[in-house]
């Protein structure tokens, strides 16, 4: 019995691997004077670094034709509106399905951005769950934190 809880404490204390952290774009539009957000995550295998990232969103920014992070900003959905545009480079160990502009925005996410750039998604199952847990937390963790709804799946 002893060999057996040895051999699991043996087991225990082995390094654990981190997973690995891949870099995306998170493309999030905020429906000015509100807390109504939409985000996408978008990936490029290729594109492994902050740097890189951030070098791709200043070309797509100022040539206004994205070769990388491929996406479309549809102003007219948002006539009478503002909507503010946020591009942020993170790094994120977590995976998302691939982003699909027709599908609808349904799925509520807390999304977390600490000041390593590290992202943390977590599904709420509405957005109303979302600001009651936004709201739950702590004031440094409410200030790296927004809700928001996407389209993509966590995986």
């Amino acid at each position: 019995m002893n060999k057996g809880i040895l051999g699991l404490l043996a087991l225990l204390a082995l390094p654990v691997e981190a997973e690995e952290q891949e870099v995306y774009l998170l493309a999030t539009v905020q429906l000015g004077g509100s807390n109504l957000a939409q985000s996408i995550f978008l990936h490029e295998p290729q594109i492994t670094t902050l740097e890189d990232c951030q070098e791709a969103v200043r070309v797509g920014q100022r040539d206004r034709d994205w070769q990388r992070y491929h996406h479309i900003f549809m102003r007219d959905r948002f006539q009478g509106f503002t909507g503010h545009l946020d591009y942020r480079c993170v790094f994120s160990a977590q995976r998302f399905s691939g982003w699909n502009d027709r599908a609808r925005y349904n799925q509520p996410y807390l999304i977390s951005i600490d000041e390593q750039a590290n992202l943390q998604v977590e599904r709420m199952s509405s957005q109303a769950q979302c600001a009651t847990r936004l709201k739950g937390l702590s004031q440094a963790q409410r200030a790296i934190s927004r809700c928001s709804v996407g389209n993509q799946n966590l995986l």
